[in-house]
């Protein structure tokens, strides 16, 4: 039996992007026989996770050396000298154009990276990683199933409030006010978590959530709306878009950095310009020197809002198809899969020695 420890960056928490990786590499890689270790720098249990990811969570680990560790590079030191007594692969990615200081050093620390765009990787290699890197997308859960949105309602629009600049919930907002205005016949929905947006709306065709969700409760929401606003700056992967399109909707996001793959089959590309990317909040990144990241003007994204909005029919139609695709080509059971095969490509010393690019 494969024993691997599973290294998360914080809390294994559904609610979160690496939470959910690490909950969905439990689930995955336990149903493929591999006994996993669940470890990490925030909490391993918690109430929200699934009961079959609780069991495993909550089990004592057995002794292994090496594993797969998540999140910034320049914190893998952190989960002490197992980690580095063995091989190790790094699951990492970023979200503007050049990498933060000392990641390039940390991650060539590693036996091989995975990232989950094309994107990442050309930036991990531009940056300096000598060692190994596979693209290998994320999933997207079978709970996002194709429904058919309902008529005879207003034409829904979804967009996330918090989180910060670089997803673009206040400029879908913008956006909407500058497409729609007050007209009842379009509503916009902001889902927000718990306490993390500090001002209310009282336009009447805008309805605000704020609170956490499982993964059912997200679904419903998806399914309530028609279209998904999101304007980022920059991903990694961007998750939620093609969650979204898997549950039916037209997800309209940014055509760069990790929703640029595959997004003809699934999205609706939003077009952009490049700025440099200031992760001004950020106490990690704030300052240094990161590239580029995508700009989008309101006005710009008000206009495509627009376009779907009088052809909506035309859009509606290719739905189901957008749907399928995304289930087709992010699958959480071929995530877990192909993160085994590498794993145990470098437990076996069956990988290349120089850095590479693998699908």
């Amino acid at each position: 039996m494969t024993i691997l420890t599973l290294y998360a960056s914080g809390n294994y928490d559904p609610a979160d992007s690496y939470g959910l990786i690490a909950c969905q590499l439990v689930r995955h890689l336990t149903a493929l026989g591999v006994h996993v270790n669940a470890l990490g720098m925030g909490r391993t249990v918690m109430e929200s996770q699934p009961c079959d990811v609780r069991a495993v969570t909550s089990r004592p680990i057995v002794p292994a050396l090496g594993g797969l560790v998540m999140g910034y590079p320049t914190r893998y030191t952190a989960h002490g000298a197992l980690l580095y007594a063995g091989p190790r692969v790094a699951l990492a990615m970023f979200e503007s154009s050049e990498m933060p200081q000392g990641w390039a050093e940390a991650l060539n620390n590693m036996d091989a990276v995975i990232v989950p765009s094309w994107f990442c990787a050309d930036v991990f290699l531009a940056g300096g990683v000598t060692v190994p890197v596979h693209v290998v997308p994320l999933g997207v859960c079978d709970t996002y199933r194709y429904q058919k949105r309902t008529a005879g309602r207003p034409l829904t629009f979804l967009a996330f409030l918090d989180r910060g600049e670089r997803k673009g919930g206040i400029v879908a907002l913008q956006a909407f006010l500058r497409a729609f205005g007050e007209d009842t016949n379009y509503k916009l929905i902001l889902k927000g978590r718990t306490a993390k947006v500090g001002f209310e709306l009282s336009n009447c065709n805008i309805e605000v959530i704020l609170e956490d969700m499982t993964e059912a409760e997200l679904y419903s929401l998806y399914c309530r709306c028609d279209v998904l606003i999101n304007p980022h700056k920059g991903e990694g992967f961007g998750l939620i878009p093609r969650e979204f399109a898997a549950s039916g909707g037209l997800a309209m996001t940014t055509a760069w950095s990790g929703t640029a793959d595959g997004i003809d089959q699934w999205g609706y590309g939003l077009p952009y310009a490049l700025e440099p990317a200031r992760w001004t909040g950020n106490k990690t990144l704030a300052g240094q020197e990161l590239g580029e990241w995508a700009v989008l003007q309101p006005d710009d994204v008000a206009v495509h809002l627009r376009r779907v909005a009088h052809d909506w029919g035309r859009y509606a139609m290719r739905l189901p198809a957008r749907a399928q695709a995304a289930h087709t080509l992010y699958s959480w059971r071929d995530f877990a899969a192909n993160v085994l095969s590498i794993y145990q490509g470098v437990t076996s010393g069956n990988y290349a020695t120089t850095a590479t690019l693998a699908a």
